[in-house]
């Protein structure tokens, strides 16, 4: 039951007659109110709960803002309070709820965040937020007040917040080259130039201090993508594709055929009781003896010794992490149109865009974990630039040492919170994946390179090949002509980084000869036990 303030208050807003939206008086004072309601909400989130079950995006706010965006102020506060409402329910309740009643709020949350995203899937919505934010962007900084800056970020993080929202394969229910909701909402982004905007933000060199905000857009644009997919896209299949495509399908064919035949004829007439015994040679029981198998024989090719035993629970430390749904090719028109975005950000934004990002980074000028984003960006066009029409120029930015170094550090992170934080060791997995995959697309990169026609090239392939090779060799030359012992951390850092096994017992005695005389090697390094300096000299 909703709220009795809350419900006088969404009244006073107005009402939606036929294609028409008639305002109140004080409809900007009862926006005001429902932002200062939703600031004072409890941890069961009640009041964005009410408000989303009264519709009030889709009926009030989205509305609003379509007629009587002349209205500045009204504008602006109705823009304030989407970008609250449309936030993730993971920002809301700081994680996934354990506990079964907060689990149902955090659902119900989702589910309103499905119903706005629905809604936003409108080209009239996009047309507006497109338009202010171009009359905003052509004004000089001189000119533009810190509201405009403010109403410039906010219209941002409502398209992020409303492209974060999460799928319904159940409610959906589309196939491929469907048009889901996230296709919707992205068609209409096309359609209304929004996406000629993001490309503008991310090249402009005096909008610099959004980069952090766009690369966050357009990761979440690309979300159900692949790079294989984006250049295929448009091209005319070969015979190859379409023969493995009708291979796969004969096989689903046979597989359902062999699967209906099975269940005809476990349908007996007489009781299974009388299915005999039969004695499988070659497979042993307990004792010397072959198994004796009291089934029907159509059920023989399931069986395992495991048959009647308790399944045994899997500790959650030790349970292997759910692999995201499966990737849907979305509709002809989205994917041709995120191609050509592809090809533009690639020769227009790319280089400037993730230089700004990466220094924002270095700088911890963002938040928390921001830099899967630019991780994410770094693998997925490096790898449509390696399928497409490969330019080394395109992602040069990324193909250097500081790159190199900078993705390795974050693998170690991660490796390390891996290990220690068990409770978040799920996300921090699935960081240290993003992280592989974007060290892989540079090797991958780097060998493409290597067979370029052009000698500069492959010059440039040969000289990052060999500063990576380097790195090891200089960091085992700094050990072996130190003055003075290294530290136990040092060489942690040299054998998690290099693994190194085949050094001298010279550069052993160094390296032990610390305070920290004692270290324990690994078994399956040097077979286990503890070796001492003493022993080497």
């Amino acid at each position: 039951m909703m709220n009795c303030e809350l419900l006088a208050t969404c009244s006073a807003l107005g009402y939606l007659e036929g294609d028409t939206y008639h305002k109140e008086a004080d409809c900007l004072e009862s926006v005001k109110d429902l932002i200062r309601y939703l600031r004072h909400e409890d941890d069961a989130r009640d009041v964005r709960q009410q408000l989303g079950e009264s519709q009030i995006v889709q009926n009030d706010l989205l509305p609003i803002i379509i007629q009587h965006r002349q209205d500045k102020a009204l504008f602006d506060a109705c823009i304030r309070l989407m970008v609250n409402l449309t936030q993730p329910a993971m920002l809301c309740f700081g994680k996934v709820p354990d506990d079964p009643v907060f689990r149902h709020h955090f659902l119900q949350v989702t589910s309103h965040l499905q119903a706005y995203k629905e809604a936003f899937a409108s080209e009239s919505v996009f047309c507006i937020l497109s338009e202010t934010l171009y009359n905003l962007l052509q004004l000089d900084w001189e000119q533009r007040q810190e509201e405009d800056n403010l109403l410039i970020e906010r219209i941002l993080l409502l398209v992020r917040n409303v492209l974060h929202v999460p799928a319904n394969p159940s409610e959906e229910k589309k196939v491929d080259d469907d048009a889901s909701v996230h296709d919707q909402v992205l068609w209409a982004i096309h359609m209304s130039g929004f996406d000629d905007l993001i490309k503008f933000l991310a090249s402009a060199q005096s909008e610099q201090q959004w980069s952090m905000h766009v690369l966050e857009i357009i990761s979440l644009m690309f979300r159900d993508q692949t790079p294989e997919a984006l250049v295929s896209a448009g091209h005319a299949r070969s015979a190859e594709e379409k023969k493995k495509d009708s291979n796969e399908l004969e096989a689903l064919r046979q597989k359902e055929h062999a699967e209906k035949h099975s269940r005809t004829l476990q349908r007996g007439t007489r009781h299974s009781r009388f299915g005999g015994s039969f004695v499988v040679q070659g497979l042993k029981a307990i004792g010397d003896k072959d198994v004796i198998y009291h089934r029907n024989l159509q059920n023989f090719k399931n069986y395992t010794h495991d048959i009647g035993k308790a399944v045994r629970r899997v500790p959650k430390r030790h349970r292997k992490a759910q692999e995201s749904g499966e990737k849907r090719r979305s509709a002809l028109n989205v994917r041709l149109f995120l191609r050509e975005f592809c090809v533009d950000f690639l020769e227009n934004c790319y280089n400037r865009l993730m230089y700004l990002v990466k220094e924002s980074l270095i700088r911890e000028q963002t938040q928390q974990h921001d830099e899967t984003y630019y991780l994410w960006a770094l693998s997925f066009f490096m790898a449509f630039n390696r399928g497409s029409c490969f330019r080394a120029d395109l992602v040069s930015e990324t193909m250097s040492i500081r790159a190199f170094h900078f993705i390795e550090r974050n693998i170690t992170n991660y490796y390390e919170m891996l290990l220690t934080d068990r409770k978040e060791a799920t996300s921090w997995s699935r960081r240290m994946h993003l992280a592989l995959k974007a060290y892989q697309e540079l090797l991958l990169t780097v060998n493409e390179m290597d067979r370029s026609q052009d000698e500069s090239i492959r010059q440039s392939s040969s000289v990052i090949k060999s500063k990576i090779v380097g790195l090891k060799a200089q960091a085992c030359h700094k050990l072996e002509t130190a003055e003075r012992p290294a530290s136990l951390s040092t060489v942690k850092w040299i054998l998690h980084h290099h693994q190194l096994r085949d050094k001298p017992n010279a550069f052993w005695i160094k390296v032990l000869g610390s305070d920290e005389t004692e270290i324990e090697l690994s078994r399956g390094m040097y077979g286990g036990g503890k070796v001492r300096s003493s022993n080497l000299t």
